[in-house]
Order: C-alpha cells, then structure tokens, then sequence
C-alpha cells in the first residue's frame, strides 16, 4: 500500500488538470481546474466533474469541427465529461469509442457514468485482463494484481488496480463468511430438524387425543339413533369396497403432494412462531447450499 501511495503521488504530479478532475470524480472527491478564457475543453470537465452541469460549454464543443483529426469524441476525458452532461446525446459516441478500446476504458467509463456497457473486447494489456476481472465480478487473486504493478502508467490504470485490490479484499472475507454460514446452516438444521420433529409428535399426540374424544360420542350417537341411521349405513356397506379403492388411488396418487403441502402447513406455522419466516429460511438454505 505504501508502494501504491508513493506511486499516487508520482502520477498525480505529472497528470493534467483536467485527468486530475476526473481522478478525482472516480473516486468521490471534487478537483477544481483552472479555467483560461477561451478553453472550452477544461470548461467542460469543471462542469462536469465539479459543478455538476455544463450544457452550455458542450453545446460550444459540440460545434467545434475536427481539426488535425482530433475531435472530443475520440478524447477520452471529454468524452466522459461530455457524457456526464448528456448520455442520451453521447450514447453513440460511446459505443464507437468503445468498440476501439479495452475493458481499461470500458470500466473507466462504467465506473464514471454509472453504466454498464458490455462493448469492448480488446485484452491485449494486462491492466484490461484486470479490469474485465473486476467488472465481471470474477475472482481476484494476488498474481492478477501483481502483473498490473509494473506497468501501471496512468492514474486510470492506478484506479483499476487498487479497484481490484478492494475488490480481492472483499471476496476474501465473502469466502470466508460464507465458510461460517455453511457451519451455522449444519448445526441451524441439526436443531430445527428437532424442532420439527417435536411438532409432529406434539401434533399427532393432539389428533389422538382428538379422536379418543369424538369417537365415543359418534358411536353413541349412532346407536341411539340406529333406526334413522341403519339404511344409509346399508348403503355405505355395499359401496364401500368402491370407495375405498377410489380413495385408495387417490391418495396414492396425491399422497406426496399432500404429505409436502402439510410438512409446509406445518413448518409455516412452527417457525412463525420462532419468528422465522418458513419460505425465506428456504430460499437462504438454497443459496447457500448451491455455492
């Protein structure tokens, strides 16, 4: 870190004012640029990058022919400044722009407008093997940042490596977090598995007791009223082998979805009052084990 600070100062010293402003901008800090009379160009970028506007001084570029070849649009600062101002108006550009140069300026470009543009495709630099890294969320290992360090030739390719070095960082302790989440998730599911099962317990002792209940009182009540209830029980005894095959396929067909359904019913209701909701439990259980 100490080299990185060392080699800040390096560049920073020998960037132009306007590089400086967008430096700056990149990372969330202001520049104020000295304006002459007459530049147009470091209008723009102050508008840009530290007011915050600037439609007149891009309406003034815009109209300012190619001279020698050289245009805004193919200046990379100004390009971005002239974004800024207006992306609508610039999205060409910056697809042409693009699709001429490497994932550097693409995560540059990204990175200051709060896009996501997916054009270019160049990697004939180290530092554009490191920035496609980056902007694809890939992994990040120390040799990746290493190859960079010695070729690091502008403050934008210092912005893409200690990018990436956050960004190492970061998905190092997502590693490791993700390692104690898996911990937590076996013993979490060690646990509530016993929770589930003394529901179930509980519930069938419940259902039991239940009937234990209501039986008795059903069959006294069909044989205190046998005279009214005999016929329709003749019924049932000659249509009951029916009904009980038809209820037998039934169930065994529905018997999985039903059996789901009730462990859901049921495990909705357990957790809840756990002060855990059951489907985004199992959702994070998913997420986690897919990793």
């Amino acid at each position: 870190m100490v080299y990185l600070k060392d080699l800040e100062s390096r560049l920073l010293s020998t960037s132009s004012e306007r590089d400086l402003s967008l430096y700056r901008f990149l990372n969330g800090r202001r520049h104020s640029i000295h304006v002459a009379s007459n530049d147009i160009e470091s209008e723009l970028c102050f508008n840009a990058f530290v007011e915050g506007n600037g439609d007149v001084a891009l309406s003034k570029l815009r109209k300012v022919k190619p001279f020698k070849g050289f245009h805004y649009t193919s200046n990379f600062v100004l390009l971005i400044a002239a974004a800024k101002i207006d992306i609508v108006g610039e999205e060409q550009n910056i697809r042409s722009f693009l699709s001429n140069h490497g994932y550097k300026e693409q995560l540059v470009i990204n990175s200051a407008l709060g896009t996501n543009y997916r054009i270019a495709s160049k990697m004939d630099r180290e530092i554009d093997v490191l920035a496609n890294l980056v902007e694809e969320n890939k992994s990040i290992n120390e040799e990746d940042i290493q190859k960079c360090l010695s070729t690091i030739g502008d403050i934008y390719d210092l912005f893409i490596v200690e990018k990436a070095i956050a960004r190492s960082i970061f998905q190092s302790n997502e590693d490791k977090k993700l390692c104690y989440y898996k911990e937590l998730l076996k013993v979490q599911k060690h646990a509530l598995k016993r929770i589930e099962l003394a529901s179930f317990v509980s519930l069938f002792l419940v259902f039991s007791y239940l009937v234990y209940l209501v039986v008795p009182t059903l069959v006294g009540l069909v044989v205190k009223n046998w005279d009214t209830l005999e016929p329709i029980a003749y019924i049932i005894d000659k249509i009951g082998i029916v009904i009980l095959l038809v209820t037998g396929v039934v169930l065994a067909t529905k018997v999985k979805s039903i059996k789901k359904k009730m462990r859901v019913f049921v495990l909705s209701k357990v957790y809840r009052v756990l002060g855990v909701d059951y489907s985004e439990y199992k959702k994070l259980i998913n997420i986690i084990e897919l990793d």
